[in-house]
């Protein structure tokens, strides 16, 4: 076999063919070496890229994780304020069970007993990092508002509670005006002419002058009724029953619901009376009481 390559070489129309003859081996080590050069400009290039895109990459990581870390120190400041927030919480939250006289929350209790899943899972993956300390604050946020919302539904049970008594307790004068005549007590019937037990209070005033509800209840009677003449009476949730006797006008029905200070009717002088005036009686489980005892006096408070 020839060893050689034969290369025509054409010079022009005039100038005729010029051979050039280069041997096999030559000629192959050549292209071999063209190849490799084509290659290894192609994997320097593919380096050079690749070290631009990596410094690119590593350079917006950088910022990117710059970016985080504020995001994360500013999460950490909230965590932070809401802790603060959640011990004053606490503080409020035990006055309010002190009013509603139930026994304030310990210290203890408050702090719901921190730990379980979460606070593994984070640390396990973060181990001594930012990440574990946010994660046990805010599982321990979790918890106490836990505690916070059991507490509070049982402040309000009880203080609901108390507001019915309250408001289902006489407490008011049954009317404004007027002067207080007759007191509970034993003392002389104007009708007998003999030492009788008076079950009320009666209130000299003016016909027509409004009664009011000294509670909050239901009215349970509102009719004439023998010698109190037209009467109203009204039942508390709480025991109490109250009665208003000798009207001139009944504004209220049977079943309906008054509040305190609602005016239901109006002083007159009917059924047994001397005059016009309001007899006004207290019971408690069906016993009478001093309706004194179950006014307080406006201005007066108490704590």
């Amino acid at each position: 076999m020839d060893r050689h390559f034969q290369f025509l070489w054409v010079r022009g129309a005039k100038a005729g063919v010029k051979t050039i003859r280069v041997p096999r081996v030559i000629a192959i080590g050549a292209l071999v070496a063209v190849a490799a050069l084509i290659v290894s400009a192609v994997v320097i290039m593919a380096t050079r890229a690749g070290q631009i895109y990596n410094a690119i990459a590593v350079r917006n990581l950088g910022a990117e994780n710059e970016r985080l870390a504020k995001e994360l120190g500013r999460f950490r400041t909230e965590v932070d304020g809401l802790k603060a927030k959640m011990n004053l919480s606490f503080e409020l939250q035990n006055r309010a069970r002190l009013i509603a006289s139930l026994e304030p929350l310990s210290a203890d209790v408050w702090q719901a007993g921190v730990g379980g899943g979460g606070l593994d899972r984070m640390e396990t993956a973060y181990p001594d990092s930012v990440f574990g300390t946010i994660d046990e604050s805010l599982d321990q946020m979790l918890r106490q508002t836990e505690i916070q919302l059991e507490s509070y539904s049982e402040v309000m049970s009880v203080l609901e509670k108390e507001k019915k008594i309250r408001n289902g307790t006489p407490s008011i004068r049954p009317l404004t005006g007027g002067f207080l005549s007759s007191r509970f007590g034993r003392r002389m019937d104007p009708f007998l002419g003999e030492v009788v037990q008076h079950p009320g209070l009666d209130y000299r005033a003016r016909t027509g002058s409004p009664v009011l509800s000294s509670a909050e209840g239901v009215v349970s009677m509102a009719r004439r009724n023998g010698g109190f003449g037209l009467m109203i009476e009204v039942s508390h949730e709480n025991g109490f029953t109250t009665r208003y006797a000798h009207l001139s006008k009944i504004l209220v029905t049977r079943g309906q619901k008054v509040t305190r200070g609602e005016i239901i009717g109006l002083v007159g002088n009917t059924g047994h009376s001397t005059g016009s005036h309001l007899h006004y009686e207290v019971l408690f489980r069906k016993v009478h009481r001093d309706p004194l005892q179950y006014v307080i006096p406006q201005g007066t408070c108490y704590d």
